[in-house]
């Protein structure tokens, strides 16, 4: 967003400043137990990681062992907050920020989908504990048939929401059922793509007090829009009466008059 490098305290800002309702984010586990954002499971793509640990990671497997890779993992927090993320205006320099950091940042200015990457209950419930419940909200992918209780553990622990993202999914209505019998009430929304919506399914979740979510960058409506000027797709999607979740936010909120 703005030309800003996702997760950062700044693309956090301007997602703020242009008037975006919320941010999905992704916490990933240190070496030492603490939560940094950093969207892949790896610091090779967002940092200077591989210059300012040529040979990887101290105390732990080499980078040459992990396959040209450094995992967020294999780090302690004081090392990662020795890198520089590089992006935006001018070659501008950017800090990986921790989790506290960027609730305390965003200080319930706009709901935040935290995208469970690597997580325990023991350590990350913690740093979400006296958050806005209404703010928060835990995101993960579900699959037919998976085992939701380290989730279910989760929200229990902290009162916090749940949403899963029904991407891979071939039913949306026997997945939603199965979401819901193991999450309960703790379910907030679905997100899922526009096609293969159904009257029985938009009924339960009616039904459920479910929301939903529609992924116009999973489902093509982004594509539709920013690339043909074509806001057709978008628009039958609204009428829905959806959340909207996309890759091209500013294109997505002029279509709203935002």
């Amino acid at each position: 967003m703005g030309g800003l490098p996702e997760n950062t305290l700044a693309w956090l800002q301007y997602a703020i400043a242009r008037g975006v309702d919320a941010v999905h984010i992704n916490p990933q586990k240190t070496r030492d137990g603490h939560y940094v954002l950093m969207h892949d499971q790896t610091l090779n793509r967002m940092t200077d990681v591989e210059a300012v640990f040529p040979d990887g990671p101290t105390g732990g497997p080499t980078r040459v062992q992990q396959g040209g890779r450094d995992y967020v993992g294999y780090y302690t927090l004081d090392e990662i907050q020795r890198l520089q993320i590089s992006g935006g205006a001018a070659g501008t320099n950017f800090r990986v920020p921790t989790l506290g950091e960027a609730l305390d940042f965003v200080d319930s200015r706009v709901i935040v989908f935290l995208g469970l990457k690597s997580y325990d209950t023991q350590t990350l419930a913690p740093v979400l504990g006296n958050r806005e419940t209404r703010n928060v909200l835990l995101f993960d992918l579900y699959a037919s048939g998976t085992d939701q209780s380290k989730l279910v553990e989760l929200a229990k622990t902290t009162g916090l929401g749940v949403d899963v993202a029904l991407y891979q999914s071939k039913d949306y209505l026997a997945d939603l059922n199965g979401a819901y019998e193991q999450l309960g009430p703790s379910l907030h929304g679905v997100h899922v793509r526009s096609r293969g919506l159904t009257p029985e399914f938009l009924s339960k979740l009616n039904d459920l007090g479910v929301r939903l979510f529609i992924s116009g960058w999973e489902g093509g409506e982004d594509y539709a829009l920013v690339n043909k000027g074509d806001p057709d797709p978008w628009k039958a999607a609204l009428r829905v009466g959806s959340g909207v979740i996309t890759d091209q936010p500013d294109a997505v909120l002029e279509l709203l008059g935002r």
